[in-house]
């Protein structure tokens, strides 16, 4: 199997190939409906129409606040045709981090389902550059220029823009331990070599229909359910969200043969009783629980293929389809890139040491670009010709990279990046606060939990509850800390340092406040 023209790799090109090939045939589906690989191009391509008519020019940002469905294609596509950028944002950010979103990227105009309008309007004087809201779901009122997405998929095709694979596609931002959210860059030939990576370590044929469930505007919802489905010319299941209780019976009513997940959906799969009977052949992700492994596999009668990338590096490793596996571990580098495992001064380090897994690409385009507007991190994260991860791995001597946690201090929470420092920050605003460090604890469901040890002020009071409502109302939803400790100390280093590595090792105690055991007992 052979990689695509490099005229090809883009998303317009891949359309407008497959609706040439067989344009009758389903390309989308979802709870609603089916559209054809003709219906998705001609729609793609007024759209595309409707966005230059409003007055943007290629390369203008445009984010998408959308939930999972058609029109969330529809906007991503079209912008993708008229080569413009989309920035895909989770409608749980928060006003802080959309902020950030927003100025960053210079969206000047932002396709919104209604009921997200306020996010944006109570920003409206912080946002210099936002011009136009497209709505979904009705009208609303608005301080902005409103037009609505039904408006432009209707539009007359007009010229529409030459596209490559070095053009920008999405800005995707995903946080580290420090700072705030970097806006990853990702080229249209990225989001082709996402696509032909799950192609081809799944063998996926074009009478396969994909089942995604993962929110749309994660890198892996985009990058490995829709794009394989792009470039393979199969199907695709767009799910509006993940309900455990009805997952199989939803795959099955969609007679989806592969899904993508995160590691954190097969943990809550597997907590569920029973082997229900379904029509998946393969499932692909990224950080599966070891314990779970082959038991979901033999449960659910499908194979499981784990693998390890980025939002900035791809998928470079994946495991296998067919054959052994070393399970636990993330699999092989596969030909298009080279991984090395590197020490702080970016030496080699010799198979079986840990240290930053490093990465780049034997394909032009086929990685990030850069942090936008960020040019000292980007300099930084790709010094010596190798974009560093920031992840800690060894390589053993079959090949297989093994994950061994994060460089720094951030955590992944049902897929979701939370950094340490936001949530210390958020809590140092409480006056109560002495010192707070923030660390993940380990979680077979959600991967990490959230926890924060915290000295109070000599003679200051504060509880739980206090917490987590002060992180709630400045942090995004997922990165409000589960667990909460007063502590009278907190382990240091001599020069001063909080030893996170051992407040990891203590764990969860007695006097630990759960939130979640909390709630359950409400």
């Amino acid at each position: 199997m052979n990689m695509d023209d490099p005229s090809l790799r883009t998303l317009p090109a891949l359309l407008a190939r497959n609706a040439a090939e067989d344009p009758d045939r389903v390309f989308l589906a979802h709870a609603g409906g089916e559209m054809t690989r003709g219906e998705v191009w001609d729609r793609a391509q007024r759209t595309a129409s409707g966005f230059l008519g409003l007055g943007l020019e290629k390369g203008d940002r445009v984010a998408i606040m959308l939930d999972n469905g058609p029109e969330f294609i529809s906007a991503w596509f079209g912008l993708a045709t008229a080569g413009l950028v989309e920035v895909p944002l989770n409608p749980e950010l928060g006003s802080e981090r959309l902020l950030h979103a927003m100025r960053n990227s210079r969206a000047v105009a932002a396709v919104v389902d209604v009921r997200y309008i306020a996010q944006f309007a109570q920003l409206r004087d912080q946002l210099a550059d936002l011009k136009t809201l497209v709505l979904v779901g009705g009208d609303a009122g608005s301080p902005f220029r409103t037009e609505s997405l039904a408006a432009l998929e209707a539009s007359g095709i007009g010229e529409l823009p030459e596209i490559n694979r070095a053009d920008p596609v999405a800005i995707m931002y995903t946080s580290g331990s420090t700072g705030p959210a970097k806006g990853v860059v990702l080229p249209h030939g990225q989001h082709y070599m996402n696509g032909w990576q799950a192609r081809r370590q799944a063998q996926i044929r074009p009478d396969d229909r994909i089942f995604v469930v993962l929110p749309l505007h994660h890198n892996q919802a985009q990058g490995y359910g829709v794009m394989p489905a792009v470039v393979a010319g199969a199907e695709v299941f767009i799910a509006q969200a993940f309900r455990r209780a009805t997952f199989w019976q939803e795959v099955n009513d969609a007679r989806a043969t592969v899904f993508v997940f995160v590691g954190a959906l097969l943990a809550l799969l597997g907590a569920q009783e029973g082997n229900p009977e379904n029509t998946i052949r393969v499932a692909y992700g990224a950080m599966v629980p070891k314990e779970l492994y082959l038991e979901l596999e033999q449960r659910f009668d499908m194979r499981i293929i784990d693998g390890y990338g980025s939002t900035e590096g791809t998928i470079p490793v994946w495991g296998s389809l067919r054959g052994d596996r070393a399970i636990g571990s993330s699999g092989k580098v596969i030909p298009e890139f080279e991984v090395t495992i590197r020490d702080e001064m970016d030496d080699e380090l010799p198979t079986g040491r840990i240290g930053e897994i490093c990465i780049r690409s034997r394909e032009p385009f086929s990685m990030f670009q850069g942090y936008f507007g960020n040019p000292e991190k980007t300099v930084s994260a790709c010094r010596n010709f190798w974009y560093h991860s920031g992840d800690r791995g060894r390589v053993d001597e079959d090949g297989n990279l093994w994950f061994e946690g994060r460089v720094d201090d951030a955590m992944r929470r049902f897929g979701e990046f939370v950094s340490a420092k936001e949530v210390e920050d958020a809590i140092l605003t409480l006056d109560a606060v002495e010192l707070v460090a923030c660390y993940g604890i380990a979680d077979a469901v959600a991967g990490q939990e959230v926890m924060v040890a915290i000295i109070r002020r000599k003679g200051r009071t504060l509880d739980a509850d206090q917490v987590r409502e002060r992180t709630a109302a400045l942090l995004p939803k997922f990165a409000v800390p589960r667990y909460i400790e007063f502590v009278d100390e907190l382990p240091m280093t001599p020069t001063g340092k909080i030893q996170k590595h051992a407040l990891r090792a203590r764990g969860v105690t007695t006097v630990t406040f759960d939130a979640r055991r909390e709630q359950e007992g409400k």
